[in-house]
């Protein structure tokens, strides 16, 4: 009884996945004293409905990280950008932490948030830990799961 049911699923599924990818298809299509529709739109998004994400897989959005360490061009900098972002891992877990050098700073980030406000709660409550010399929020490219 459950291979059934599973099967069912899975036809399910896939009988869903087929009728999102042929949607803007379906809508296009000319049909004679119906009028016609026209969808513009950019073109990686109709490779992007239906398609399925893999567990693990991470996507590029604009968003917001905490900027917990920045310093200057020198090994001193990099040496403390790395403990920065040992401490973080190993005090704060429960997010991503990134130490990047976008010359001639290098810096130690926390976090993939989508606003600015979600950002902003997180470099508080950073904050409220008296841990940090300087902390900030960084707008720029994060990872989300899909």
């Amino acid at each position: 009884m459950k291979k059934i049911l599973s099967f069912i699923a899975i036809l399910f599924c896939a009988f869903t996945l087929s009728a999102q990818n042929n949607i803007v298809n379906e809508l296009q299509r000319d049909i004679p004293g119906k009028g016609k529709v026209r969808i513009t739109q950019p073109e990686g998004l109709s490779a992007l409905m239906g398609s399925i994400a893999v567990k693990g897989e991470k996507r590029q959005v604009e968003g917001y990280r905490v900027l917990v360490y920045s310093g200057n061009n020198s090994r001193a900098a990099r040496d403390e950008a790395n403990k920065m972002a040992q401490f973080m891992r190993e005090n704060f877990p429960g997010a991503e932490v990134y130490v990047e050098f976008d010359p001639p700073i290098r810096s130690c980030q926390y976090g993939d948030y989508r606003t600015r406000e979600e950002a902003e709660a997180v470099m508080y409550k950073l904050k409220a830990t008296k841990k940090f010399k300087e902390i900030s929020v960084k707008k720029g490219i994060i990872n989300l799961p899909f």
